[in-house]
């Protein structure tokens, strides 16, 4: 799928690519026999998977929590971007090498998006701030490991692409977070450890 063509689809509803623009569009999965990994690696991209499918949960749950106009404009366009994420990802991991606890992930997401959006605006883009900076060091994590592994140089795109996503969406809210208060910081705190501990357990189950 083109950046041109992303765009098209979606210039309809007011929150287009070109305003939240994505390095993962465009790209093509990459052709890999995802069975001949090592097993470390794989455990890593069930976390990905795992990772962008609760991120498009997060922004599913928004519309719930608030009715904030520019918060709802924020969380619609970022969520275009994570679904070009979790696309990639669903199409390189098969079924049966996914979580087996899909479910939970994507109610955890959606909780992780309401919670804050009910709180505020302060709050959700905090949150918002505080884990795709967190993200944005997971997946560097992950790319010097799939370094040391040997893993293809396709697989290392997509996670590099998705790095450079998620390091902009930190930006994006942190600019917009501007000085925020006790409430908001612990709600960025608890969804850090909640992401840190969600990684964890993805890599197993």
């Amino acid at each position: 799928m083109g950046h041109d063509k992303a765009t098209a689809e979606h210039d309809g509803d007011g929150s287009p690519y070109s305003g939240f623009p994505s390095n993962a569009v465009g790209l093509t999965v990459p052709d890999i026999d995802v069975d001949r990994l090592p097993p470390a690696l794989l455990r890593e991209l069930r976390a990905s998977h795992v990772g962008e499918t609760v991120a498009v949960a997060l922004y599913d749950g928004v519309a719930a929590g608030s009715r904030d106009p520019d918060l709802l404009t924020f969380a619609r366009s970022h969520r275009l971007v994570e679904q070009v994420h979790l696309r990639l990802w669903s199409a390189l991991l098969p079924p049966g090498r996914r979580s087996r606890i899909m479910p939970v992930w994507r109610a955890s997401g959606r909780l992780m998006g309401w919670l804050p959006a009910r709180a505020g605006p302060e709050a959700f883009y905090a949150v918002v701030g505080a884990v795709e900076s967190w993200v944005d060091g997971h997946y560097a994590g992950q790319i010097a490991l799939s370094r040391r592994l040997g893993a293809p140089e396709g697989l290392i795109a997509l996670m590099q692409a998705c790095r450079e996503d998620e390091a902009r969406h930190s930006r994006d809210a942190a600019r917009l977070a501007c000085r925020p208060g006790v409430v908001a910081r612990l709600l960025a705190a608890l969804a850090v450890a909640g992401s840190r501990a969600g990684v964890a357990v993805a890599r197993w189950v």
